[in-house]
Parts: C-alpha cells; sequence; structure tokens
C-alpha cells in the first residue's frame, strides 16, 4: 500500500525528535439502537499517538439511552478522525443509568472513529485536560516539511526518468492530433515532459495513414528545412514526418511540437511520453516506485536540519543517507524485466 506524503512527514518529525501535538477531537456523534429510554449517558473522546494522547472533546449526551446498555439496546458512538492520531480512547463521563454505573474509559480503538457502549464498566479516569501527544509549537511548520519532501519527490522522479526504463510513462490516444495544413500538433498534454514516441493512432489496414513514421529531427536541419519547404500531402503517400519539440515544456507549459511536410488532412496521434510529477499535497501518495519512503524521509530531515544550520546546507549524516538511499532505490528499479528474448538484432537490421 502506498505511503502518504503527510506519514512520511509525520516519520521526519519523529527523526527530528519533534512530534506534532494532535489537535482536540470534534464533540462525538452520540445515537441509541435498540428501544430507547430515558437515560442520559454523556461521552469524550480522546485521541492518542505515540507520544502521548490529546486533551478530550467537548462532552456530547444523549437523554433517551436505555436504562441497562447491552448488546440489543446499547449507544453508537461516532466522531471525525483527528490528522495524525494512530487511536482513539473513549470516555464515559457521566450516566443516571443503572446498567453500568461507572465512568471513567470504557474502551480504545486503533483507526476506526466508531465505538459502540453496550454496557462496559469505566476504570473511573477522568478524561484528560492536558495534551500530551507532541509539540504544538514546533520548530518546523506542517507547509515547511512538506516542501521539503515534495522537493525530494522530485529530485528522486528526474534520476529515475534518467533510468529510461518507463515508471513515469504515459500513452494518450485520445486527445493529440495532426491538423491538415498545420506545422505543429494540438491537444499536446500539459503534463508532456519528454516524447518517447509519436505515431498514428489508427494502425488498422482501414487507415490509409498508418505508415506514416514521426522522426525527430532539429527544425534547424537541412532535411527539416526542405521538408517545410514542401506542399501539404497525402497522409497515404506521406512517409516521414519530421518533428522537433519547441519551447520549455511542462511543468512551465505543454511543448510545441513542430512538424514537416505538412498533410492535407488531419491525422490522429498516439503519443507516448514521459510525464512530470502532478501537483502533490499533504493527502497524495507517495509518487515514487519502489521501496522509495526512506529516501524521502532521509531526504526532509537533512534538509530540515539547514534550518539550523550558520550555513544553512543539509545536515551531512543525512544526505549522505539519502544518496545511500537512492542509489539502492535505483539499483533495485533496473531492469524492470529479465524474460531473454527469442532472438537477438542485428547490427544493420534496421537498414534492412
Amino acid at each position: 500500500m502506498p505511503t502518504t506524503l503527510n506519514a512520511i512527514r509525520e516519520l521526519v518529525r519523529i527523526r527530528l525528535l519533534e512530534t506534532y501535538a494532535l489537535t482536540t477531537p470534534g464533540s462525538p456523534l452520540v445515537t441509541p439502537q435498540g428501544t430507547p429510554g430515558t437515560s442520559t449517558i454523556t461521552y469524550k473522546i480522546v485521541a492518542t499517538n505515540a507520544t502521548g494522547h490529546s486533551i478530550a472533546s467537548q462532552g456530547k449526551q444523549t437523554t433517551t439511552a436505555a436504562a441497562t446498555l447491552t448488546g440489543v439496546n446499547y449507544n453508537q458512538i461516532d466522531w471525525q478522525a483527528v490528522p495524525g492520531a494512530s487511536g482513539y480512547d473513549v470516555y464515559r463521563t457521566a450516566t443516571d443509568g443503572t446498567g453500568p454505573t461507572t465512568v471513567g474509559k470504557i474502551g480504545s480503538t486503533t483507526t476506526t472513529v466508531t465505538f459502540n457502549d453496550t454496557g462496559l464498566a469505566g476504570d473511573s479516569a477522568t478524561a484528560p485536560t492536558v495534551n500530551t501527544s507532541g509539540i504544538e509549537f514546533p520548530y518546523w511548520t506542517e507547509q515547511e516539511l512538506l516542501d521539503i519532501i515534495i522537493l525530494g519527490a522530485k529530485d528522486l522522479w528526474r534520476a529515475i526518468v534518467d533510468l529510461h526504463m518507463g515508471h513515469f510513462t504515459t500513452i494518450d490516444a485520445t486527445n493529440v492530433v495532426l491538423p491538415a495544413n498545420a506545422s505543429a500538433m494540438t491537444g499536446v498534454p500539459a503534463d508532456c515532459f519528454r516524447i518517447l514516441m509519436i505515431e498514428p493512432r489508427d494502425l488498422t489496414s482501414t487507415n490509409n495513414a498508418r505508415y506514416m513514421y514521426f522522426k525527430p529531427k532539429h527544425y534547424h536541419t537541412p532535411a527539416f528545412q526542405s521538408a517545410r519547404a514542401q506542399t501539404s500531402t497525402d497522409p497515404g503517400s506521406t512517409y516521414i514526418v519530421y518533428y522537433d519539440i519547441l519551447n520549455a515544456g511542462s511543468p512551465v507549459t505543454a511543448p510545441s511540437i513542430i512538424v514537416a511536410p505538412q498533410v492535407g488532412s488531419a491525422v490522429n496521434i498516439r503519443l507516448t511520453y514521459i510525464n512530470v510529477l502532478p501537483t502533490l499535497i499533504e493527502t497524495s501518495n507517495n509518487p515514487i516506485p519502489g521501496e522509495s519512503d526512506n529516501a524521502l524521509v532521509s531526504w526532509g530531515v537533512a534538509w530540515a536540519r539547514a534550518k539550523e544550520r550558520d550555513d544553512h546546507a543539509p545536515d551531512p549524516t543525512w544526505i549522505q543517507t539519502y544518496a545511500t538511499d537512492k542509489q539502492a532505490l535505483l539499483t533495485a528499479l533496473t531492469p524492470r524485466q529479465e524474460q531473454e528474448e527469442s532472438y537477438v538484432e542485428g547490427l544493420f537490421e534496421d537498414a534492412w
């Protein structure tokens, strides 16, 4: 299961010895189940993590609880999740029922945000009024650490793209078109970073443009210049179309794909390209393949420590750990398949 950037941020905080304090849970919703009664019972919720607990929520009472709670006549308690919480404690803080009559913590949950009080005994403890789950005013803000982690993801993305193993390959068979009598393709995706292949979208025998071969060529070469001087040709009789990629490209803007010669009728295009990373937020999954969480944590700690240093450079130990994690990741990501080919291509096979 992929890890969210928020979870990676929490791991960075742990290594920075600075756990962010949990927020106070909202007041729960209490819903009697089964046969209603006239008893009044109040509940509070406390969020917990590995460090401690939050302050208890405001109490929420029901006035229609059964006098004796059972597996049939019980109170269902629901609440909203607290970011960073690993569990929750449920407190019954007041009751005028006859079973049970005790108050205090009646149970705990892990990731679930619902609990049924079926008459569980309370431990008589008072709901917490002090937050012990971490630091309420940390040295590093949440956004600050998230921005650092995103920069780490981009650094790993660049290295993985250079492996040329297709980890970030997208095939667009919907949007790109070479219009009639046009020198540039339309519909090029905004996230297009590097083009791997251009071909006609329809390669069936009914498409007379299926033999068109799109060949990369610099715009300023004599061959491209000669192709630009040609008049528009029929796609069925056009076998080689030169193309060049101009302008900044993603993430600034979509690149321009300039072609020559022009064709007399529109040709739908299948574009295979490497995409840039999407916009990342704290709830985004780690977009880097392989076991990359440790590398992002090491990067995060290294650059977070830079804030403490006079030279604002990343922590040497942690940046070296990142370099080691990064190299191990790149080694593990290639090759992507090891099935041997049934034959070996000859040196001049493409010329045959």
